[in-house]
């Protein structure tokens, strides 16, 4: 579901947009939103930390909300000396389905 954002320009600084993203043979839209989103991927790296540090998310919703690209995220993570913080609960709940498992199905036949 895309959301919209709404904001008000003066003519002139409408109109240099709209040279600015032709000269790039991109739309308006998209020129403005990567603008946006390449100014602020220092504010979503330190958002997306200080989530994570807080036990608020986890590890892969935080890789999502840094904007990186996967292996920029493990660089980072592992700058960050990051770790998940998972209740005892969780984990508990967790170990529990893990060793409820079957896992016969997923062994291979012995060969005679």
């Amino acid at each position: 579901m895309m959301e919209y954002v709404n904001f008000r320009l003066s003519k002139i600084e409408k109109e240099i947009i709209i040279a600015i993203a032709r000269s790039h043979g991109i739309s308006v839209e998209d020129f403005i939103k990567n603008s946006i989103f390449k100014e602020m991927g220092p504010f979503r790296e330190d958002l997306a930390f200080n989530l994570l540090k807080e036990g608020k998310i986890g590890f892969k919703r935080t890789w999502k909300i840094s904007g990186l690209t996967y292996h920029e995220f493990l660089i980072e993570w592992n700058k960050h000396g990051a770790e998940e913080k998972i209740s005892q609960i969780a984990e508990e709940e967790d170990l529990k389905t893990a060793l409820s498992l079957d896992l016969a199905p997923y062994f291979k036949e012995k060969q005679l």
